[in-house]
């Protein structure tokens, strides 16, 4: 039998709303690996929801990655996605990095922010923690936003550009200077279309993948793009194929969930 790869997945775990671990794991499952997710926060719902309980797991998390050492796990992919706080990047920079040295894909979603703004639970010091992990990745996926934050650059000024992407191809380049493999930009909308803007160190232009915008926004979209984007990476797909084939299944996912009427803030029904 061929062996089953594992993919060490660190986000939050959310009760409720389909959104992070609860994306992650069945859907890199189904794409055939074993997920060992490593939570950040353990909320019992997401933070779209009002009030949610929060715990912070960044006491535990050296621990819990050294015990890992201990046992000798090996991984094929480390992918990252929202923090608890800040200093649980000084734990997952040097675990990304010797993942980077046993020839590992490392996916760093730097989730902390989207429509212009910072999440509630997240604060300004966490955009250069997360900005340590996006340099050490061999492919990130910011939204706008975060790009945004990542970058220095006003969100608002950008999205009144009109040479937008121009604008996003450029602020994507900084983060390839700084280190990164490849970026994604996820969610750049304008007017009817939504796309995302593939750019990596090898490839001499950016290319756009994307397609018509479903109307209602829908919690959790970001984790489900990255979630299937690393399984078709990790089954051997070129950085833009993975891209096209994740669009088509985020689309059709998140049009079928519109025609369910299902609350935005619930996530998508993949």
């Amino acid at each position: 039998m061929e062996e089953i790869r594992r993919v060490a997945v660190v986000n939050d775990l959310s009760g409720f709303g389909r959104c992070s671990l609860t994306v992650s794991i069945p859907i890199l499952s189904a794409m055939g690996f074993q997920v060992c997710p490593v939570p950040t926060a353990v909320l019992s719902s997401h933070t779209g929801y009002p009030d949610p309980l929060i715990r912070d797991f960044s006491g535990d998390m050296e621990e819990y990655l050294s015990h890992w050492d201990r046992l000798g796990l090996t991984f094929a992919c480390g992918y990252t996605g929202f923090l608890g706080d800040e200093r649980q990047a000084d734990v997952l920079e040097p675990f990304l990095r010797r993942l980077g040295e046993q020839g590992a894909l490392r996916l760093v979603d730097p989730a902390m922010a989207d429509h212009g703004k910072l999440y509630s639970s997240c604060s300004e010091s966490l955009i250069p923690a997360m900005a340590r992990l996006v340099s050490v990745a061999s492919v990130a996926t910011p939204n706008l936003t975060e790009l945004c934050l990542l970058t220095g650059e006003d969100y608002r000024a950008v999205m009144a550009d009109r040479d937008r992407r121009g604008r996003v191809e450029a602020m994507a380049r900084r983060l390839l200077a700084d280190g990164c493999g490849a970026v994604v930009v996820t969610g750049v909308g304008q007017g009817d279309r939504i796309d995302n803007c593939v750019i990596s160190s090898v490839a001499s232009a950016a290319e756009w993948v994307g397609g018509h915008r479903v109307e209602q926004n829908f919690a959790g979209t970001g984790d489900l793009f990255a979630s299937v984007l690393c399984g078709w990476l990790l089954r051997g797909a070129t950085l833009v194929e993975a891209v096209k084939r994740t669009v088509i299944f985020v689309r059709k996912t998140t049009a079928a969930t519109a025609e369910m009427h299902v609350n935005g803030q619930d996530g998508i029904a993949f």
